[in-house]
């Protein structure tokens, strides 16, 4: 049914009722130090706050200034994706997710945005000039054309202040209640080095960078019977659903390879896809994603051949198998799309063996991997043809989970 056809119903509303009243708080903490450096962790926890108060989802977010270390080089696109080269998140004492991979797994999810990328400046993703003034790159041009003078404006607004939302998990499942939890997840995110998240000016180095005055943001509602409404579902129990991400191997291939083995050897009781990302051995740009030549790939699961494909995943189907997984709605935004189907083969390409049973963003609709005598679970015959230069594979297995609570604490945790 289309818009028009909806609004055209005897019962259609378009705006729904409410009891959700209290007031709204938009409060900033200090962090205590107040910087960080290269290769350090952060640590994030979630504050206490009142009995009363409800933690807005999505609003948890962490601010910062950038302050390079010199005036010859400038950070990468999209800054706060690329901060956090790793990401933690624990509950109870135990791991709920932990992805070593994650800025190069988040950044390339990002390319696949169809709407909202031109608003994300104060997340670092912005136009090379833009990105320079943050820096303090005296390359950077505040006057010119319009897009300079653009630069300069938002620049005058933001200055070096930057922010990174903290949306991990908590984000996805309406208000929470920090106050009654016994256990509130813990963010750690181990910051990269310099030179993997900056680019210098031709015949100069990176020096470094520290992020300074760092800051926590939140918003909340204040209501008693909203509290406690959502306190008692955290009481009887409630589980909260998100995708774990696990960067299972990096490895470099050989420009001369044609064919390559992959075995991922993790159980999983719902692995929604594996993806594999390929750079450059040594990158310059951020947003880059190399198409290895590949024509072909087999695959096996449990010992069964031609599972999921029943002729093989040929090279023309890549892209659709891509979309599929990390933009199904890309059809009904065609008009704003920015992965085209030649930047996908071009610089944003990522090899996606989608398990699920259905396109749509739902858990549990996985694959069930289980033990096998041999250990490898599933294999990737991938052939190809010769490139140019060395590549490095990487291999990420994504799987349901979910975190599971009862009288306000973790029971358990599953994928």
């Amino acid at each position: 049914m289309n818009t028009t056809e909806s609004e055209l119903q005897p019962g259609f509303r378009r705006s729904c009722m409410t009891t959700i009243k209290g007031p709204r708080t938009r409060s900033v903490v200090t962090f205590n130090p107040t910087t960080i450096s290269p290769g350090e962790e952060l640590y994030i926890n979630i504050p206490k706050l009142k009995p009363s108060s409800c933690l807005v989802p999505g609003s948890l977010a962490f601010l910062f200034d950038f302050k390079n270390s010199n005036t010859k080089s400038r950070f990468s696109n999209n800054l706060a994706k690329l901060l956090a080269k790793r990401l933690q998140v624990k509950v109870a004492g135990k791991t709920a997710y932990d992805c070593s991979g994650e800025s190069l797994f988040e950044v390339y999810k990002d390319l696949w945005l169809t709407l909202g990328r031109k608003k994300m400046t104060e997340q670092g993703l912005a136009s090379e000039n833009l990105r320079k003034l943050i820096s303090g790159d005296d390359t950077g041009v505040k006057v010119g054309d319009a897009g300079k003078v653009a630069d300069a404006l938002l620049h005058t607004i933001y200055g070096s202040k930057l922010r990174k939302r903290i949306d991990k998990i908590i984000a996805d499942h309406g208000l929470y209640v920090p106050f009654f939890m016994n256990n509130n997840p813990m963010y750690i995110l181990t910051l990269p080095q310099a030179d993997e998240i900056m680019t210098a000016q031709g015949g100069k180095q990176v020096d470094g960078y520290k992020l300074a005055n760092l800051e926590l943001e939140y918003e909340t509602i204040e209501n008693d019977t909203l509290t406690s409404e959502v306190s008692r579902m955290y009481s009887t129990g409630r589980s909260l659903s998100y995708k774990h991400v696990t960067l299972m191997r990096t490895s470099n291939w050989d420009k001369d390879l044609t064919i390559v083995n992959a075995n991922i050897n993790i159980p999983r009781k719902s692995m929604s896809a594996i993806v594999l990302l390929f750079t450059n051995r040594v990158r310059t740009d951020s947003e880059e994603y190399i198409y290895p030549n590949i024509d072909n790939v087999n695959v096996t699961i449990e010992g069964v051949p031609n599972a999921v494909f029943s002729q093989g995943l040929p090279k023309n189907r890549f892209f659709e198998e891509a979309k599929r997984f990390f933009c199904p709605m890309c059809e009904k935004t065609m008009a704003d799309e920015f992965m085209s189907i030649s930047k996908f083969f071009s610089n944003g390409f990522a090899l996606v063996i989608d398990l699920r049973s259905t396109q749509d963003d739902t858990t549990g609709g996985g694959k069930k991997i289980v033990n096998t005598q041999s250990g490898v679970y599933v294999l990737l015959e991938i052939k190809k043809r010769a490139t140019t230069s060395d590549v490095q594979c990487n291999i990420f297995v994504v799987s349901d989970a979910l975190l599971n609570f009862a009288n306000r604490d973790l029971s358990s945790i599953q994928y």
